[in-house]
């Protein structure tokens, strides 16, 4: 069944390569088909193009159901996606706690742009206490391995530039 997946997955991915909108309902059903197998990489994409209604209509709540399949399956984007939209209430109910969690589950992967949103809650108190050194921690880490948005904060001062949501 993985090889079956994998090759619709591929397929799908062929057709993706020179995108045209004329073939976004193949892609998609090659998507769909990949994804009834579980393909983790089919799911977070399906998940995706459902998300920003790419050949089809915007499902913020499909794209969660499809992301919470695909991080089960060990995808780390997808569960860095579910992460951004439990933290912005896209799709779910905001649960702050449940943002900083998968925040903190890909920092410890090594998912790079992970660890500098994790530093941000830390930082604010989003979904954790505040822990402005435990941040600098992730920032310095995140810095050493490239991320852009770290480096321009750290010449700029000692946080984030970018601000927390507001809360309703």
């Amino acid at each position: 069944m993985r090889e079956a997946a994998d090759a619709i997955y591929q397929r799908a991915q062929r057709l993706a390569a020179t995108y045209r909108e004329r073939n976004a309902p193949q892609i998609l059903a090659l998507l769909e088909e990949a994804a009834a197998f579980d393909h983790p990489d089919a799911l977070f994409e399906l998940g995706s193009w459902r998300r920003h209604g790419i050949g089809t209509e915007r499902d913020d709540a499909r794209a969660i159901e499809l992301w919470e399949r695909a991080s089960d399956a060990g995808h780390l984007e997808a569960r860095f996606a579910l992460a951004i939209a439990y933290e912005r209430g896209a799709g779910v109910a905001a649960d702050l706690a449940r943002a900083f969690a998968l925040y903190q589950s890909c920092a410890g992967e090594g998912y790079v742009d992970a660890l500098y949103e994790a530093g941000r809650c830390r930082y604010y108190g989003i979904g954790t206490a505040v822990d402005v050194p435990a941040a600098a921690a992730q920032f310095a880490t995140a810095r050493a391995a490239g991320h852009v948005e770290a480096q321009c904060d750290a010449a700029e001062s000692d946080g984030p530039r970018r601000m927390p949501p507001r809360r309703p």
